[in-house]
């Protein structure tokens, strides 16, 4: 008898599993799952993890594509609970276009912690690009599950992040992801942190 694999492309968990029971586990009762059986690894491998022509090493030259710097913020409150909040600054040719904070990110993403502003930001970014237009973006980040979770570098094992990596990937803006080391200097990635940590101190003063 021929071995199975199993590839699972939407389910509580990405990826390829050997066994039936294994891959039941990530799709039973879990709403939209996408799983199928394959008798190569390799197969089931494409099939998980499918190319996407929304992701470029070189998503445009600097006079066209923007440049997005995003960044999270995660702070002690009383009672134990925690404030958290994102930004995003946008650049074209080398001159600020816009930028945006916020707090309003899902209470079921609060574990993701200060990871989860960044995701965040991230999200605004790609969706004020969308009703800009705009389809190519240099994405300045220094958390690198951002690059690696829609790229499917990283498996995706929780809602928030399965979420966020469907979201970027079916915007059809072409991205390139750039790392940026935190705290560096660089002035850009100086602003969103603390656009960042003011989102997340807004967050206490909504609360009070």
């Amino acid at each position: 008898m021929k071995r199975k694999y199993y590839g699972v492309r939407r389910g509580r968990k990405t990826g390829v599993f050997f066994s039936w029971p294994e891959c039941q586990r990530q799709i039973i009762k879990y709403p939209g799952a996408e799983y199928k059986s394959f008798t190569t690894q390799k197969e089931a491998e494409a099939f998980a993890f499918p190319p996407s022509s929304t992701y470029s090493k070189d998503a445009g030259n600097a006079q066209t594509a923007v440049d997005i710097w995003v960044d999270g913020s995660c702070m002690p409150h009383s009672g134990g609970t925690l404030l958290l909040g994102w930004a995003y600054l946008a650049c074209k040719a080398g001159k600020e276009i816009h930028r945006e904070r916020g707090n309003d990110i899902p209470d079921d993403a609060h574990r993701h912690r200060n990871v989860a502003g960044e995701i965040m930001a991230v999200l605004k970014a790609v969706a004020w690009c969308q009703s800009q237009h705009i389809t190519s973006i240099k994405v300045h980040y220094d958390y690198q599950g951002l690059a690696s979770w829609p790229t499917h570098a990283w498996k995706r094992n929780t809602p928030f992040t399965q979420h966020y990596a469907e979201t970027v990937r079916a915007s059809g803006i072409a991205i390139e992801w750039v790392k940026v080391k935190a705290h560096s200097g660089d002035p850009n990635n100086d602003i969103v942190d603390e656009e960042a940590k003011k989102a997340a101190q807004e967050a206490a003063i909504n609360t009070e």
